[in-house]
């Protein structure tokens, strides 16, 4: 009797262990190719001021319209953690705090920075222009979460996010990004502001490689004319061209030893016999040289007119 409980009550916990575990791995989605970090780290006057959570609750509402706008949300404790800005120096910072209005009223302010703003101490410059400034009353506390997390992600939208919409002639060439973006022309991405490079390539044409500037939110549009590729665009063309080289050069040797061959007389073939091995197995080396450079040419001619 005591075994089969003890074996139930195991089970039990084996199965909360496992759906705990499973929640944990659906809830901790990793950050989306293309999308930029934006670091939580809220003020302590927060949760001495907000019902218990109130910050754990802020930051679970934050999570999906930030990651629509293009930011994975990842919590902070320690703001000096940050301060190498050769790593995070483009990335967000946004810290939410209180502030008493008087007359028992309070104001719940987002300060919202770059990281490498943050190392510069330009901090209070932020909060003294928030990104969202929600008066409320105590009574009103408990239910702020909601309203907060929204306002914060519709002036993310509006201040720190562009619409990129990339076009190429022909259209159908797919684009790339080296943060691992990636799409078909016309291709149109919600994403934060910034630069990077993007690549196109279709086959048949040229691959570009273009500089995208997103300094300020709103819509920015690129048209790229793709180039048809020609046979000397190819890699092989070097290749091609030195084994040529190479065999103009083997034949023109082997003209030069087949001649010196020929001259040789009746007195060099007793004086001195081994000049005629010599020349005569010099020029044939230089021809099959010659000839297999010149294979070698034609082969990667043929290659330059498919890749």
């Amino acid at each position: 009797m005591f075994s089969r409980r003890l074996r139930a009550s195991f089970n039990a916990f084996a199965i909360a262990a496992f759906l705990a575990i499973s929640g944990l791995a659906i809830g901790a989605e990793p950050c989306r190719p293309g999308n930029q970090t934006l670091f939580f780290a809220p003020h302590p006057l927060l949760e001495a001021r907000m019902p218990a959570g109130f910050s754990d609750s802020l930051l679970a509402q934050l999570r999906d319209p930030a990651r629509e706008l293009g930011y994975c949300v990842e919590s902070v404790t320690d703001p000096r953690t940050l301060l190498d800005t050769a790593k995070y120096g483009d990335m967000l910072y946004l810290q939410p705090s209180v502030r008493d209005e008087g007359a028992g009223a309070a104001s719940l302010i987002v300060a919202t920075l770059r990281v490498r703003e943050l190392a510069r101490g330009k901090l209070a410059e932020a909060v003294s222009r928030p990104l969202v400034s929600l008066r409320f009353s105590p009574a009103e506390a408990s239910s702020l979460a909601n309203v907060l997390g929204k306002k914060i992600a519709e002036n993310l939208r509006s201040q720190y996010v562009a619409d990129l919409l990339l076009r190429s002639h022909p259209a159908g060439a797919t684009v790339r990004t080296a943060s691992g973006l990636e799409g078909s022309t016309p291709v149109e991405w919600v994403m934060p502001m910034g630069s990077f490079e993007v690549t196109l390539a279709k086959p048949g044409y040229l691959d570009i490689v273009r500089q995208v500037e997103l300094n300020s939110p709103g819509q920015h549009t690129y048209e790229l004319q793709l180039v048809k590729r020609r046979f000397y665009h190819s890699r092989f063309i070097y290749p091609a061209l030195g084994a040529g080289v190479i065999s103009l050069a083997a034949f023109a040797l082997e003209n030069h030893y087949y001649s010196a061959y020929q001259g040789l007389g009746a007195a060099d073939g007793k004086a001195h016999p081994e000049k005629f091995g010599d020349e005569f197995h010099a020029a044939k080396n230089y021809e099959r040289l010659g000839f297999t450079a010149l294979g070698m040419a034609w082969l990667n001619l043929a290659l330059c007119f498919t890749f």
